[in-house]
């Protein structure tokens, strides 16, 4: 199947769920509302200590909730009672996450991992390799995609990047992924890129490969990426036009 005519191009897709103030994003409402909408799905995936996938984008639990301390660095016992973002809804596992979503719409999940490579990838496989949806991971960690090119190449996999700031992955990484570096040795099947950095000469360089805007947040942010993009990543709206 040529991917250009696949979901990653033909359909927005909705970052964390579809989110509103009373839907914060990775939440059951925000996922239902997506799933109600018939909109694709970005996940967040990070491991914490014990091995459960939460989806959960920042690492340190003070970024979403009234909790505190590295996420990579506690268990699920330690999460489980907090809320995001002063609402009812807590911390959910990306099992918990796919079992709502119940194939219902295409999913991508953005997978967080800075520790060691293999085992957080082999766990998430294990969740995804059956789903009956369609399912791809992007990650900012090219080993991360590495890890599924080499061992689980039926999934659609694609390298995240932007001009990050240097303290996030340090100076020498932080280059290389916004110049698209690791992008030989990932052989990704898309590219997703901030929409703030959009146009380059780096991503124009890999046209041949779908572009992903990513970090849309309105109507004016859309009509602004989508001229050097073949889809989107959109926060809290799914584009009119």
């Amino acid at each position: 199947m040529d991917i250009f005519e696949s979901w990653i191009v033909t359909t927005p897709i909705a970052r964390y769920g579809l989110t509103t103030e009373d839907c914060p994003e990775n939440t059951t409402a925000a996922i239902e509302n997506a799933v109600k909408n018939n909109c694709p799905i970005m996940l967040s995936a990070q491991s914490l200590d014990d091995g459960t996938i939460i989806c959960y984008p920042y690492k340190n639990l003070s970024a979403l909730t009234s909790g505190n301390g590295y996420v990579q660095t506690l268990s699920f016992a330690d999460v489980k009672d907090l809320k995001i973002s002063n609402t009812q809804y807590g911390i959910i596992t990306l099992e918990e996450a796919l079992q709502i979503i119940d194939s219902k719409v295409p999913v991508m999940i953005n997978i967080f991992n800075e520790g060691q490579i293999g085992k957080v990838e082999a766990t998430i496989y294990d969740l995804i390799k059956n789903y009956e949806s369609p399912v791809a991971i992007v990650s900012a960690n090219p080993d991360t995609v590495i890890w599924f090119k080499e061992n689980a190449s039926n999934i659609l996999r694609g390298i995240r990047s932007g001009k990050f700031e240097s303290k996030t992955y340090g100076s020498y990484k932080t280059k290389k992924l916004a110049k698209l570096k690791y992008t030989t040795e990932c052989q990704p099947d898309f590219i997703l890129y901030n929409a703030c950095d959009l146009p380059n000469r780096f991503v124009k360089k890999y046209n041949f490969l779908p572009i992903i805007a990513y970090n849309v947040r309105n109507e004016v942010e859309y009509l602004h990426a989508v001229r050097y993009c073949d889809n989107v990543v959109c926060t809290g709206f799914i584009p009119s036009i």
